[in-house]
C-alpha cells in the first residue's frame, strides 16, 4: 500500500473516532447530564457515590414500625415510625439527596429518649418510596402534607414539627410555608436556591463546566421531572414563615456553604428564629462534630415549642 494512502486512511480513522467521541459528549450533555440532577437512582451517580458513602446504619426492627401512604399524584411513599408513650410532639425527618430514611435512625432514637415521636420519610424516588425524579420541594411539600394528613387521621401526637437535612432542609422550609399544621422546624445544612446550588455542585465536582451549560441542564432537568425551577425557592419560603425555626449549618461545609444559612436566617420573618453554626463541621457531620452541645441546643429548641 502506498505510504500516502496509508497515512491518509489512518487520519480518516482517527477523525472518525474523534467525531464519535464528540457525538458521545454531545449526547451526554444533551440527554444524560440533566438526568444526574433529578434522577435519584441514576446509575452513573449511584456508582460514583458508592465509593464515597459509608455503609447504612444497621437497624433493629423492634425500634420502629413502617407506614405507607399515597402521594397526591398516586405514588406509594414509605416512612419509618418511632413512637413513645405520651409523646410531647411528632417530628417528621427528611433526609438529603440520594440518601434514605435509615440515615435518621440514631437521631430518631434520641428524639424518642426526649419524649417525641419521630417519622423518618423516604422522599419520593428515594429508598422504598416510589417515583423516578426528585423535584427539590415542588412536589415533595405536597407529599409531606399528605403524610401529615395521615398522621392526624391515625391520632399521632401534636404539635407536628419538621427536621430536614440538606435537600430535606430545603424541602422542610418550603413545606412549612405550604402546610400551616407544621408548627416548628429545624433546618440543617440547607441551600437557599435550587438553581444556584446546582451551579455550586457543578463547580464543586466539575469545575470546567461553563455556567450557560449548567443553566441549560437545569432547564432540561426540570422539564424532565415536571417542575419549574423558579418555583423551587427555600429563600422565598423563608420570607413567609411565621413559625419558630432553628437554622443549623457547619462552618466548614464545602458543598453547601454557610452563606446559605446566613441568607435563610436573615429572610425568615418569624420572631422566634435561631441560628446555630457548628465550627469545623462539614456537610454531613454536624451531629458528630457538634456533639453534646449541639443536641443540648436542639433539645432546648424543641422544649420551647411544647
Amino acid at each position: 500500500m502506498d505510504y500516502k494512502v496509508y497515512k491518509s486512511s489512518k487520519i480518516i480513522r482517527l477523525a472518525g473516532w474523534f467525531l464519535a467521541f464528540l457525538c458521545l459528549v454531545f449526547f451526554s450533555a444533551v440527554y444524560y447530564a440533566p438526568l444526574t440532577i433529578v434522577e435519584v437512582k441514576n446509575p452513573l451517580v449511584k456508582m460514583g457515590r458508592s465509593f464515597l458513602q459509608p455503609a447504612s446504619v444497621p437497624l433493629a426492627q423492634q425500634d420502629f414500625t413502617s407506614l405507607s401512604f399515597e402521594s397526591f399524584d398516586g405514588l406509594h411513599l414509605v416512612a419509618n415510625v418511632y413512637t413513645v408513650s405520651h409523646a410531647k410532639a411528632t417530628i417528621i425527618l427528611l433526609h438529603g439527596i440520594r440518601s434514605n430514611k435509615e440515615q435518621w435512625y440514631p437521631t430518631a432514637l434520641w428524639l424518642n429518649a426526649q419524649g417525641y415521636n419521630a417519622v423518618a420519610l423516604d422522599l419520593r424516588a428515594h429508598g422504598q418510596s416510589e417515583g423516578r425524579y426528585c423535584t427539590f420541594g415542588y412536589k415533595e411539600k405536597k407529599d409531606v402534607s399528605a403524610l401529615i394528613h395521615y398522621l392526624k387521621q391515625k391520632g399521632f401526637a401534636q404539635p407536628y414539627g419538621i427536621w430536614g437535612h440538606s435537600l430535606g432542609g430545603a424541602i422542610a422550609l418550603q413545606t412549612m410555608a405550604y402546610v400551616p399544621d407544621i408548627k416548628f422546624g429545624i433546618i440543617e445544612s440547607a441551600y437557599a436556591g435550587f438553581s444556584e446550588i446546582v451551579h455550586d455542585y457543578a463547580h464543586y465536582y466539575v469545575p470546567f463546566v461553563p455556567d450557560f451549560l449548567n443553566d441549560w441542564w437545569i432547564k432540561s432537568a426540570a422539564e424532565k421531572a415536571g417542575f419549574s425551577p423558579s418555583k423551587v425557592s427555600p429563600l422565598k419560603a423563608a420570607n413567609s414563615l411565621k413559625q419558630p425555626v432553628l437554622i443549623v449549618h457547619g462552618q466548614a461545609d464545602k458543598k453547601i456553604k454557610v452563606n446559605n444559612a446566613l441568607r435563610l436566617f436573615e429572610k425568615i420573618k418569624s420572631k422566634e428564629k435561631g441560628l446555630l453554626l457548628i465550627p469545623k463541621a462539614g456537610h454531613n457531620d454536624i451531629h458528630r462534630v457538634g456533639g453534646k452541645k449541639f443536641f443540648q441546643r436542639i433539645a432546648l429548641f424543641l422544649a420551647q415549642q411544647i
